[in-house]
């Protein structure tokens, strides 16, 4: 029977507990009383949110993006609209023709040539030099063994410079002969040759001055 007074004194300790929690609920506001189980006492006390205390919110609001498809008005530092009409058009320089050291020209420009005093050479046959040929032009057929003696004596005689023009006829048409005497001349060093293209039956036509014999 003395174990009797130990157990009596745990719970009796045990039931003051009881008895001063009882109380501490009972004297608790009703935000923090504990409810029972089966009592109308909820165990968790409701608090509607209106009634806590709102705290500074730490997030930055977003600011709205700009959009795009709106019209922008004009600010002060847009430059104005000038219309395509007022902008100065760019001056453009005439192109100039590239220099060909071989060119040909017609019966009326041959003309001009002769008047000027320009040097005609023949390049047709000795033959049909002989029968005629335009007044004061020298002889040097393409296709005969003196043609180099021919220019020599063309040159001293005249002593052409290498810009300076020099005309050079044949028959006119298909005739080849005046060509290939520019080249020649072309190859010596000279780049101002004048090809009339017509040749002579033009030159004939026109009525203007011709000789015969002299080759």
């Amino acid at each position: 029977m003395r174990s009797a007074p130990i157990l009596i004194r745990p719970l009796a300790l045990a039931g003051l507990a009881v008895a001063a929690a009882l109380l501490s609920n009972f004297l608790a506001s009703p935000a923090r009383r504990l409810g029972w189980a089966g009592s109308g006492v909820p165990l968790s006390p409701s608090v509607s949110p209106q009634t806590l205390p709102r705290e500074p919110s730490l997030v930055e609001p977003a600011v709205p993006e700009p959009r795009f498809d709106r019209p922008i008005s004009p600010s002060r530092t847009t430059s104005p609209k000038v219309a395509p009409s007022a902008i100065p058009a760019a001056r453009q320089e005439p192109e100039t023709p590239a220099f060909s050291p071989i060119r040909e020209i017609s019966t009326e420009e041959a003309w001009q040539a002769f008047q000027s005093g320009t040097p005609f050479l023949d390049a047709r046959r000795s033959a049909d030099f002989l029968e005629g040929h335009i007044a004061g032009a020298w002889s040097t057929p393409v296709w005969e063994s003196d043609l180099d003696d021919r220019l020599l004596s063309f040159k001293a005689a005249r002593r052409p410079g290498s810009e300076d023009p020099i005309v050079i006829y044949c028959t006119g048409g298909d005739c080849r002969d005046s060509h290939l005497l520019a080249e020649k001349l072309l190859g010596e060093g000279y780049f101002h040759l004048l090809l009339f293209h017509d040749g002579f039956p033009a030159w004939v036509a026109q009525g203007h001055p011709v000789e015969k014999g002299r080759p």
